[in-house]
C-alpha cells in the first residue's frame, strides 16, 4: 500500500510537470484549441498503452506499483477534469470578455467539449494500437528482494514531495507551479481511493474487459468534488481578499495542483468504453459535465455576476 501511494505520488509530479508543461507550450497569441487539449491526448495515450493486456503484464511482472504510477498517478495527473468543466464555463458565459453574441459562446463551449472528447477518445485508440504494434513484452527483471522495490518507491515518492515543498519555499518566482507540485499528490491519492467505490474488474481487463453495467461512482465523485474546490479557489482569485503574489499562487496551484490530479479525463474516457449498454455511457458522460458546469455556475458564475468580482490575481500571476 505505501509503495504504490510513493509510486502514485511519483508518477503524479511528473504528470502534473507535463500537464502544466503542455499547457505553456500550447498558449500563444491567436492559438486554434484551449491548450489544455493536448495535455488530454497526452494522458489519454499513455493510459490507452499502459492499460493494454499485454503491456500492464509487462509492466506488473517487472514490478507491481510501477502499473498504478503510470496509469493513476501520471496519465491522470496528466489530465483534468475540473479544469475542463470550468474552461467549457468560461466560453459559456463569455468570462474572458470577447466580442461576441451569445450563440458565438454557446458554439464556442460545444467545440471545446467536442474537442475534448474528440482527442481523448483518440488518444486511447491510438495508445492500444501502438500497443498492438509494438508490444512491450518484458522489462528487465529485478534483480533485488521485492523490499528494496517498495522502499525504492517509497522513497522516490517522499523525495520527490519534499524537493518540490523546498523548492516552493526556497524559490519564488516559480510558486505557481511548484505550490502545484506540492499539492497534486493529495489529489492523485485521493481519486485512487475513491476508485474503490467503482465497479470491480476482472483480473485481466484492459482490452478484453469485462464490460460495466453500473456508473463507477468513485470516479464520478472525484471529478465533481475537484470541481468545486476549483470553483472555490478560482472565485477566491476574483476577491480582494487574495491579492497578493503568494496567496494567488497557492490559490492557482489549488486549481493545477489538488483539483487537476484529483479529477480525471483519461480515466473517463477509458470508462466510457467500458460502460454498457451505450446510452448508460452517454448518461454517465452526460451527467459528469452537466454537473460540473452547474457547479461552476453557482460557485464562479454567480458570485461573479451578483458581486461584480474582477480577477485580481491576473495582475500578479505570470
Amino acid at each position: 500500500m505505501l509503495a504504490t501511494a510513493g509510486a502514485i505520488t511519483f508518477g503524479a509530479i511528473w504528470g502534473t510537470l507535463a500537464r502544466l508543461g503542455l499547457v505553456a507550450l500550447n498558449t500563444y497569441d491567436g492559438q486554434s484549441i484551449a491548450p489544455l487539449v493536448w495535455a488530454q491526448a497526452v494522458g489519454c495515450l499513455v493510459l490507452g498503452y499502459a492499460s493494454h493486456k499485454r503491456t500492464k503484464a509487462a509492466i506488473e511482472a517487472w514490478y507491481a506499483p510501477a502499473f498504478p504510477m503510470i496509469t493513476v498517478g501520471f496519465a491522470g495527473s496528466c489530465t483534468a477534469f475540473s479544469t475542463w468543466a470550468l474552461e467549457v464555463f468560461q466560453a459559456f458565459s463569455n468570462g474572458k470578455g470577447h466580442d461576441r453574441i451569445g450563440l458565438y459562446s454557446v458554439m464556442d463551449a460545444l467545440a471545446q467539449t467536442a474537442t475534448t472528447l474528440g482527442m481523448g477518445l483518440a488518444g486511447i485508440w491510438a495508445g492500444r494500437a501502438l500497443a498492438d504494434a509494438y508490444p512491450l513484452a518484458s522489462l528487465p527483471a529485478m534483480h533485488v528482494h521485492p523490499m528494496t522495490g517498495h522502499v525504492a518507491a517509497i522513497l522516490l515518492g517522499v523525495l520527490f514531495w519534499i524537493g518540490s515543498a523546498l523548492l516552493c519555499g526556497l524559490h519564488a518566482p516559480f510558486r505557481h507551479v511548484t505550490f502545484a507540485l506540492v499539492l497534486c499528490p493529495p489529489g492523485a491519492l485521493v481519486r485512487w481511493q475513491l476508485a474503490l467505490l467503482n465497479p470491480p474488474r476482472s483480473a485481466d481487463d484492459c482490452v478484453h474487459v469485462r464490460q460495466w453495467t453500473r456508473w463507477p461512482r468513485g470516479t464520478f465523485l472525484a471529478n465533481i468534488l475537484a470541481t468545486l474546490v476549483l470553483c472555490g479557489a478560482f472565485t477566491g482569485q476574483l476577491s480582494h481578499t487574495f491579492s497578493s503574489k503568494t496567496s494567488c499562487d497557492a490559490l492557482q496551484g489549488l486549481q493545477d495542483g489538488f483539483s487537476g490530479c484529483l479529477s480525471t479525463v483519461s480515466t473517463l474516457i477509458a470508462e466510457l468504453l467500458l460502460l454498457r449498454p451505450m446510452r448508460t455511457s452517454f448518461a454517465y458522460l452526460f451527467s459528469s459535465w452537466a454537473v460540473a458546469v452547474v457547479t461552476c455556475v453557482l460557485l464562479v458564475g454567480i458570485p461573479r455576476w451578483t458581486l461584480d468580482l474582477n480577477d485580481t490575481c491576473q495582475w500578479v500571476l505570470p
